[in-house]
Formats: structure tokens, sequence, C-alpha cells
């Protein structure tokens, strides 16, 4: 799969994804740092801000944390 193969198919996932929710395709990226990029741009893709790089690794943590505290309970 290419790079951008990759990229579409995280935004397809995430395109459902509630504004107030985090992106799983953080999940992709937060297990494997090379994906921080592709995460930058499926969430530029849907229209969401990511911040910079210094700052995007306590991002991508938080979000692991949330996306499994909301599927926990459903």
């Amino acid at each position: 799969m290419t790079a951008a193969e990759r990229i579409t198919v995280l935004a397809l996932v995430d395109q459902q994804t509630p504004k107030d929710q985090s992106l799983l395709s953080g999940l992709v990226a937060a297990g494997d740092p090379g994906m921080a990029e592709a995460y930058r741009e499926v969430a530029a893709a849907l229209g969401l801000e990511v911040p910079a790089d210094d700052e995007l690794r306590d991002v991508l943590e938080a979000d692991v944390q949330q996306v499994h505290q909301h599927w926990r309970h459903q």
C-alpha cells in the first residue's frame, strides 16, 4: 500500500468521527512514529488542526486514551 493509499484509507475510516472525538487513525500514528505525517495529512483532509511536531506526541497519547475510553463503553 502506498503512502497516499494509507492516507486515503485512514481518512475514510475517520470521516464519520465526530469533531469532539479523537481520530481512530491516532491509534496507528501512536503505534508507529513514522505515521505521524500520515496522521497530520488525515487530520488536514478532515479540516482539523494538528499541533506542531513537539506537541504532536502528547496529542497522540491523549487521543489514544480518549479512543480507548470511548470504545470501552460501546
